[in-house]
């Protein structure tokens, strides 16, 4: 009987490499052909133009494949598809090679290539034939790849002396952040894996200056490296050939677009370059090895760095399980001496993470240090907004570096659950996992979550299994592996034991990531907080295209922004203009507002220009809220991000008087103003200046610690904090009601989650019969349900106002608030406050998980109704106006009287 299964294994294991195999083009030992488009162009490959490398970015590419019309992948199909369409390790240039004609100077020749090899030709077979390639442009395309692919460029650059020494400096930089806290031993600290460079002008500096020195010496010795080596702030090369004009790739055409291919302002030369002019070319055009080497693969989270290739490979094994026996896995000449060792099995969801990389350190490391096996490498990104670029603090010891640690643990607990999960939901997707991992709420409850990976370790990896696990894998990696030494079935088990010890005692010890208490939004509070905004930018193009790209992709990053949240456009505030046209992905704000663009924008703020292209949007909303009888669900902001600009009296004027006519036609929407110089300039053009009015300095200015996160904190609060609105949609922008009746709208909670929303009385402003406000249950969890008429966002907990907030559960049954006679005894619609409402989810998901339509960003979520009774629609718009035109004329004619 053992022999007959034994038979059917192999057989599965053969028929699997076969049907597989007539696709695997990533495991070939060259650039995959699907693969090539990312290094034929400088442009694309270019790091500074890519898109950036954040756990966001990569949830918003799968959501945004997974949306493909007629796409019908499951999670398993997909994770593996985009696995054998993306992922390549091992991709390095080669030292020396000179761009020619179809030659393309990169291929998979570091160690990180074998393993590759071996997890997707036999343990993780299957092909990417069905990918929906067109759904991504090649940008996309080559974000994934880059996102997906590890290796490491270990070539010397020309800025260590600068750049290696700041990833020292960051160890005493981070601490003093956290010092605030009174529980220390729950806020580690993460001073690489969420800190970053220091700005760009010291870079640009030491950029501008190397540049210079080569020029001079192009003529003297032609250097063996990209053209982006004229860049030590980007650490990454460019491939000599691209396709211009043909199919054939061209040495000369990249080497001009390199030229083109500097970001951040340029700047002059200054004395502070003095030692800089010591940077040696030859051991920049040597094989030498950078001080602080540039890993690839890396995506950025706030609980530290991961290696996304390796998460996504557990996520795939979890979903497609195999242990295999050694025989199975080696090749017909090895079996005879696998035969001779105790008999294992290796499984692919351990080979996928932990104990594949373990036994790399197993196999290159552990047999030249002797009884000194170390494991673990931090780095740093050059900034955590948009990053792109991440070192490493060291430049030996690197099978298995921080990132690669913190994926082994992340993909071995999501391989180990998925299954489970997959059963209790059945159309989980891809991106639901990763984004419910990678966040504060979890998956499925607040234990399986990123921020608790440290102390999830030693239950998802048990020590006498993981060192199975790495010895299994070990002894396949020998077979597979060239090294320069030979060693013995009792020195694998020997080395294997060692690292496994070494990973156990790194962890603990020096994996220092942030809390889960101390990324939370608000301390000593478990909410789950979602925007969903409606949002308007103008940038004051005076800002250096650096720090206005910073401050802008700060604030996205942390909005939720996409289908579920928040939708933005980003305009000029000189001219009101759009940039970026209004839309729902991240990506399209990196891909257009380049240097380029920046520099043909006109500075400065013109208040009546914003003005004017707000009124215009708005009506363009409200109209289409009147034709699709949408209640709206997101908060509606405007945020000027002014440099020094003042506004004059005459547009002092304008905005106070356009003001009032906003508040009349559009109630809910607000004016944010954040500002260099003293922001209380803009103090008498927004509702409240205590909140809507902030500071922002240059970034570079400042003590180290003082980023652009830390700047930007209240203002994202702020946005986060603004109440959803909900409208009547019968109003329209002109505010004439032709029908009365019911409207409603579907919305969705999560888990630990709420939702405030506002009505403005604008709506109720009048008695109305049978006018009322509802929340309407539909069974899919017990909701909390709040309102308030004076407490903007109502909870049962609050300590605020007690006795003015009502609160009730709902499932199935309905909330109502009656709003006939609401405004009674106001003679103003201005003096009647708004109504506010809370809908809060259960603390714990339940026990049916039933939310499964498109609309569902989790599929824990609540669905619930907001339903409007028989609103009104009352303003005084048109006196308003009347009056303000009423006004401008008697202007006109006293200036005409004094003139005669």
């Amino acid at each position: 009987m053992k022999l007959v299964a034994s038979v059917t294994t192999r057989l599965l294991v053969a028929l699997l490499l076969i049907i597989g195999g007539e696709a695997q083009e990533n495991v070939l030992t060259r650039v995959a052909p699907s693969m090539l488009e990312c290094y034929e162009s400088a442009q694309i490959f270019e790091r500074d133009n890519r898109l950036p490398m954040t756990m966001n970015m990569l949830i918003e590419l799968i959501r945004k494949v997974e949306d493909t019309p007629g796409f019908q992948q499951d999670i398993r199909q997909l994770a593996i598809s985009m696995l054998h369409r993306f992922r390549q390790d091992g991709i390095v240039r080669a030292p020396g090679v000179t761009s020619m004609s179809g030659v393309i100077p990169f291929s998979p020749t570091e160690f990180q290539f074998t393993k590759h090899r071996v997890l997707f030709s036999r343990l993780l077979p299957g092909n990417a034939v069905n990918f929906p390639n067109a759904t991504l442009s090649i940008d996309e395309r080559c974000a994934l790849h880059f996102m997906l692919s590890n290796s490491i460029d270990r070539r010397v650059r020309g800025d260590e002396n600068i750049r290696c020494s700041q990833l020292s400096q960051y160890r005493a930089a981070r601490v003093p952040r956290e010092l605030d806290f009174k529980d220390r031993t729950r806020l580690r600290s993460n001073y690489l894996g969420d800190n970053e460079m220091l700005e760009q002008p010291e870079m640009d500096r030491i950029r501008e200056h190397i540049k210079k020195i080569k020029h001079k010496a192009s003529l003297a010795a032609r250097l063996e490296m990209d053209p982006d080596e004229d860049h030590p702030d980007d650490e990454e090369e460019h491939p000599e050939a691209t396709v211009e004009g043909g199919d054939e790739p061209q040495e000369e055409p990249i080497a001009a677009a390199g030229e083109d291919e500097e970001t951040g302002e340029p700047l002059e030369e200054d004395g502070a370059l003095g030692e800089i002019g010591d940077v040696s070319l030859v051991d920049i055009a040597s094989n030498a090895i950078s001080a602080c080497p540039v890993e690839n693969g890396v995506v950025y989270t706030p609980w530290g760095s991961v290696m996304a290739g390796t998460v996504l490979a557990g996520i795939a094994a979890g979903l497609e399980p195999q242990t295999v026996q050694l025989r199975d896995l080696m090749s017909r000449s090895d079996q005879y001496r696998s035969r001779q060792v105790q008999p294992m099995r290796v499984d692919n969801r351990w080979a996928a993470t932990l104990s594949g990389d373990l036994a790399e350190v197993s196999l290159l490391h552990a047999p030249s240090v002797a009884n000194n096996v170390q494991v673990g490498a931090a780095g740093a990104w050059n900034r955590t907004v948009a990053p792109r670029w991440y070192f490493l603090s060291q430049r030996e010891h690197l099978q298995m570096t921080d990132t690669e640690i913190r994926a082994g643990i992340d993909g071995l607990l999501l391989a180990t659950n998925i299954a489970e999960w997959r059963s209790r939901a059945n159309n989980l997707r891809l991106s639901q996992v990763l984004d419910m991992y990678y966040s504060h709420r979890g998956v499925f409850n607040d234990t399986v979550r990123s921020c608790n990976r440290r102390d999830l370790f030693t239950t998802v990896a048990p020590m006498q299994q993981l060192r199975e696990q790495t010895v299994a894998f070990s002894t396949v990696l020998d077979k597979e592996m060239q090294m320069p030494f030979t060693i013995s079935q009792e020195a694998i088990i020997n080395f294997s034991d060692q690292a496994t010890d070494a990973l156990a005692n790194y962890i603990p010890s020096a994996l220092n990531d942030l809390s889960c208490e101390a990324t939370a939004i608000v301390m000593n509070d478990p909410t789950i907080w979602r925007t969903a905004s409606d949002l308007y930018i103008f940038i004051d193009a005076a800002w250096p295209h650096r720090d206005a790209y910073s401050v802008v992709s700060n604030i996205l990053d942390s909005l939720d922004v996409g289908r579920f949240g928040t939708n933005y456009t980003i305009l000029n505030a000189r001219d009101g203009n759009v940039i970026v046209n209004s839309t729902q992905f991240l990506s399209d704000f990196h891909m257009t507002y380049t240097p380029e663009l920046h520099q043909t924008l006109p500075n400065g703020l013109n208040i009546p220009n914003v003005f004017r292209r707000m009124r215009e949007e708005t009506n363009n909303v409200m109209s289409t809220e009147r034709r699709t009888n949408n209640l709206s669900g997101r908060s509606k902001l405007a945020l000027m991000i002014v440099h020094t600009d003042r506004v004059s009296e005459g547009d002092t004027n304008f905005a106070i008087q356009h003001l009032q006519i906003f508040r009349e036609e559009v109630p809910d929407l607000r004016f944010l103003y954040l500002a260099a110089g003293d922001p209380g300039r803009f103090n008498r053009f927004v509702r409240d200046e205590r909140r809507d009015v902030f500071p922002l300095r240059e970034l570079e200015s400042g003590s180290i610690v003082d980023t652009v996160r830390v700047q930007l904190s209240p203002v994202i609060h702020r946005i986060q904090q603004e109440p959803r609105r909900i409208v009547n949609p019968r109003c329209g922008h002109d505010w004439v009601q032709e029908n009365w009746g019911s409207n409603s709208m579907n919305q969705f909670v999560e888990p630990r989650g709420v939702n405030f929303y506002r009505l403005h009385p604008n709506y109720f402003f009048r008695q109305g019969e049978n006018r009322r406000f509802r929340i309407q249950g539909h069974g899919f969890a017990t909701l909390t349900v709040c309102h308030s008429r004076w407490v903007e966002r109502p909870r049962q907990n609050s300590t605020e106002n007690r006795d003015s907030i009502q609160c009730r559960t709902i499932n199935t049954d309905a909330y109502d608030i009656d709003l006939s006679n609401a405004c009674d005894g106001h003679s103003v619609i201005h003096t009647c406050p708004p109504l506010f409402v809370s809908v809060e989810g259960p603390l714990n998901p339940p026990a049916v998980i039933r939310c499964s339509e498109p609309q569902c960003r989790f599929p824990d979520n609540a669905r619930f109704a907001v339903v409007l009774d028989n609103m009104g629609c009352f303003s005084s718009a048109s006196r308003t106006v009347s009056s303000l035109l009423l006004a401008a004329m008697l202007a006109l004619v006293v200036t005409l009287f004094k003139q005669s």
